[in-house]
């Protein structure tokens, strides 16, 4: 079932759960020492107490941290010990060692009220089943709150709707690690004996599980993410999470895209809206490829392609109820992109342009029509040899003229270049490289 979920929405990020699993139990193992140090000598029914216990609550807290900042770390996919992956580590240990010691606190109430309802006394034998039972209950609120703990160190004011679906999802996936990892104590206690080698396990399996199962929980409930086609960071995959998602080159950008000079620091935005996701380049000069055309926004659907200098992504979308209210459709590429204004009276204009693959404009009567690339012109050209504004056409007197706007790559009429012009019916014009003809 779990395979044919993604066959249909897309691949599940292999690269990632790895990290995160890794980084888990790393932190598991890191976490385990101080805690050992504090336990040596002491049992659950023989706690730690007064200063021992101080100690252990802060060593709890260590564990939590540790397990936390490397999973949270994790989330960038890369060995380099960088800024962002510097701050994330930071982030994560400190919000999850606070939580470490509350969820510390109230698994360990959990655990004991669980002892006292099964009627236990210390130094008095206690069954087997409920000494399962709450150590797994003790475990799973401690997971749960450390899962959460990953979620909220990924706080963006700017993101609240974000936040809390993280934080939902880290206590899911926690809850899951804490589970698995509560019911591993007692089996790994039964047959090392007791000792040391069930907490380093618990630990390494309880963190390494949290990662796993956090992964798990965001690659299942993903949308829509862009998956790395070429350049420096090839087979990375990035989640397009909240109404708008940085690409650029810059560290703060949920999809950075590093090591290419090509590449502005906000070089582009992926905007979710009520019709689907929707690609807008910032950085205009420098461009951005949609399918091989030249696009300042544009609807993205389903396996569209998007190229910014070197880099090459991939755009996917789940399909299904869960994803975006638009369905996703094939996209033809296209040498043009019309305002919607132009569009709508192309059937009952008098005269109009026709481009080369098709697509009918209607000109303005009485009035003036502007042409070129920038998102204001009544038509739309989404080529790299058109310019900005790059020409308009007037009606006068029934008539139409041809007038270019100082165009870097010039304005041609029947083949010769032209600052104004009349234009006849059937006339070759020529923007740059786009090709359209005349009609009226």
């Amino acid at each position: 079932m779990l395979d044919k979920t993604f066959r249909m929405g897309g691949a599940i990020n292999r690269r990632e759960l790895a990290f995160k699993a890794i980084a888990g139990l790393a932190g598991g193992a890191a976490g385990w020492l101080p805690v050992e140090l504090v336990m040596m000598g002491h049992t659950f029914d023989h706690p730690p107490m007064g200063l021992d216990r101080y100690l252990l609550d802060t060593a709890m807290g260590v564990l939590s941290g540790s397990i936390g900042g490397l999973i949270t770390a994790a989330e960038l996919q890369t060995l380099e010990f960088s800024r962002p992956v510097k701050l994330r580590l930071i982030t994560g240990f400190s919000v999850c060692f606070v939580l470490g010691l509350l969820s510390f606190y109230l698994s360990d109430q959990a655990f004991n009220a669980i002892l006292r309802f099964a009627g236990w006394r210390p130094d008095e034998p206690i069954g087997e089943a409920y000494l399962v039972f709450a150590r797994v209950v003790g475990w799973v609120l401690m997971g749960a709150l450390l899962g959460a703990g990953v979620g909220l160190a990924g706080f963006s004011p700017g993101a609240i709707g974000k936040t809390l679906q993280n934080i939902l999802k880290g206590a899911a996936g926690g809850w899951v690690g804490g589970f698995i990892g509560g019911l591993s104590f007692d089996l790994v206690s039964a047959i090392s004996g007791g000792g040391l080698a069930p907490r380093l396990v618990g630990f390494c399996l309880i963190g390494l599980l949290i990662g796993l199962s956090i992964g798990l929980v965001q690659e299942l409930t993903k949308v829509a993410w862009l998956a790395v086609e070429a350049g420096r960071l090839r087979g990375r995959q990035f989640r397009l999470e909240g109404a708008t998602v940085m690409i650029g080159r810059a560290e703060e950008n949920p999809v950075g895209l590093f090591g290419d000079p090509g590449v502005q620091p906000r070089h582009a935005v992926i905007e979710r809206r009520a019709d689907g996701y929707w690609f807008k380049t910032l950085a205009v000069q420098a461009g951005a490829l949609v399918n091989g055309v030249r696009a300042e926004t544009v609807p993205l659907h389903d396996s569209d392609r998007i190229r910014i200098s070197d880099y090459e992504l991939s755009f996917h979308m789940r399909s299904g109820p869960s994803a975006s209210g638009a369905a996703a459709q094939p996209i033809v590429p296209r040498p043009s992109a019309v305002a919607a204004a132009a569009t709508a009276s192309a059937a009952d204009a008098s005269a109009w342009l026709v481009s080369a693959n098709g697509d009918r404009f209607g000109l303005r009567a009485g009035a003036i029509t502007q042409i070129g690339r920038a998102l204001d012109n009544d038509v739309v050209v989404n080529e790299a040899s058109v310019s900005r504004h790059h020409a308009k056409i007037e009606s006068r007197n029934g008539t139409f003229t041809m007038c270019d706007l100082g165009s870097q790559n010039g304005t041609w009429v029947g083949g010769q270049r032209v600052s104004e012009a009349p234009l006849k019916d059937g006339d070759s014009v020529k923007f740059g490289d786009a090709v359209f003809t005349f009609h009226g």
